[in-house]
C-alpha cells in the first residue's frame, strides 16, 4: 500500500520522494482533504477553542494563531515578502495574502498541490492577469537548498508542519536564515517527540509519515540558536494533539463510504484507523508528541 512506511525511517537521500508519495498518491489526497482538512485546503494539525470544534475550524484556528504570531514577530505590511515553506495546497498562503495584503513566496514539492494553491488563489482573486500576483508557488525541494539569488530576499518566513520532513534541519535552518533580510520574522509550527520521549514510541507516527527522526522542542531550540535566530520562543500546543488525532478518527468513521466512493482502498483506512486510534491512547496516557508554534528574528530591525 503506498503511503504504508511500517517499520521504516527514511534517509536524508529518500525523504523527499517519500514526502511526494505520501501527498501526491490519488487516494492519500482523498484521505488528506477528508481527514485532515475537514473538506478545506489546510492539511495540519489544528487548535482547539472549544472541544467540539471540528477538524476544519481547528486548523483555521492554527492558521490565524500562526499569522498572528508572525505579525506579533515582525509586523507584517503590504510591502512584506513572506516566503511559505512547503506551502502545500496554499491555505495558509492565501489567508497571510488576504489578511496583510502581501505577497507569498510558496515552495513545495508536490506539482498537484502547486496546481491547487494557484487555481485557488485566481478563484480567491489574489492572482488576476495582467496584474502582479500576490501569491506565487515554485515547485522546489528544500532540502537541495534554496536559490543563490534569494539571499536577503524575504522579511518574513512561515511554515506548517513541514521541518519534520527535512533531511537535514541544521542545513535548513542555515538556508533559511541566508534568505531572510535583516531583523526578519521566522514562525513555523511542527509535529515533534516530547522532550524525553523514546523513538520508538513514536513508531505510529512514523510508520504513516514520511520523516527521518523526529526532532524534540528542546533540539529546535537549540538548532535555532545555532543558526542565528534570536528571540526565540514556543507556544506549546501539545495538549491539543489528543483532540485532533480523535477528530481524525471521527472523520474516518464519517467518511468512510465517501473515501471508499472515490477510490481509497479498505486496507489504507484500516490501516490509518488502526494507527490513529493508537495515537490517541498513547498521547492520553503518555503524552509522547509535542506540537506548537515556534517564533524567532534574526537581528536587525523590524522595518
Amino acid at each position: 500500500v503506498k503511503g504504508d512506511f511500517k517499520d521504516t525511517q527514511f534517509s536524508q537521500v529518500e525523504v523527499a520522494d517519500k514526502v511526494v508519495e505520501q501527498y501526491d498518491d490519488e487516494q492519500a489526497r482523498v484521505f488528506y482533504k477528508y481527514v485532515m482538512g475537514g473538506g478545506g485546503l489546510d492539511i495540519h494539525y489544528g487548535a482547539y477553542c472549544k472541544s467540539t470544534d471540528t477538524v476544519y475550524e481547528s486548523s483555521k484556528e492554527t492558521n490565524d494563531r500562526l499569522l498572528s504570531v508572525l505579525n506579533w514577530t515582525r509586523p507584517i505590511t503590504s510591502d512584506s515578502l513572506v516566503l511559505d515553506v512547503g506551502s502545500g495546497h496554499g491555505g495558509l498562503s492565501h489567508e497571510c495574502a488576504m489578511r496583510f495584503g502581501c505577497q507569498v513566496h510558496g515552495i513545495n514539492i508536490s506539482p498537484q498541490q502547486n496546481k491547487m494553491n494557484l487555481d485557488e488563489a485566481k478563484k480567491l482573486g489574489l492572482n488576476v492577469d495582467g496584474e502582479s500576483p500576490k501569491v506565487l508557488c515554485d515547485l522546489l525541494n528544500f532540502n537541495n537548498g534554496l536559490p543563490t539569488e534569494w539571499t536577503g530576499k524575504f522579511t518574513h518566513i512561515l511554515s506548517c508542519e513541514v521541518l519534520c520532513h527535512a533531511a537535514n534541519k541544521p542545513e535548513l535552518l542555515k538556508e533559511l536564515t541566508r534568505v531572510l533580510k535583516p531583523g526578519g520574522a521566522f514562525c513555523f509550527t511542527d509535529i515533534m517527540g516530547s522532550d524525553g520521549a523514546d523513538e520508538k514510541v513514536l513508531k505510529d507516527f512514523t510508520d504513516r509519515n514520511a520523516t527521518t527522526k523526529m526532532a524534540r522542542p528542546s533540539e529546535y531550540s537549540a538548532l535555532l540558536k545555532e543558526a542565528g535566530f534570536q528571540q526565540i520562543s514556543f507556544n506549546d500546543f501539545s495538549p491539543h494533539l489528543v483532540h485532533y488525532f480523535q477528530g481524525m478518527v471521527d472523520q474516518i468513521e464519517k467518511h468512510r463510504s465517501d473515501m471508499l466512493s472515490e477510490g481509497v482502498d479498505s486496507a489504507y483506512l484500516d490501516k490509518w484507523m488502526t494507527s490513529l486510534t493508537s495515537r490517541v491512547d498513547i498521547q492520553k496516557n503518555h503524552e509522547v508528541f509535542a506540537w506548537g508554534i515556534f517564533s524567532c528574528r534574526l537581528k536587525g530591525p523590524i522595518f
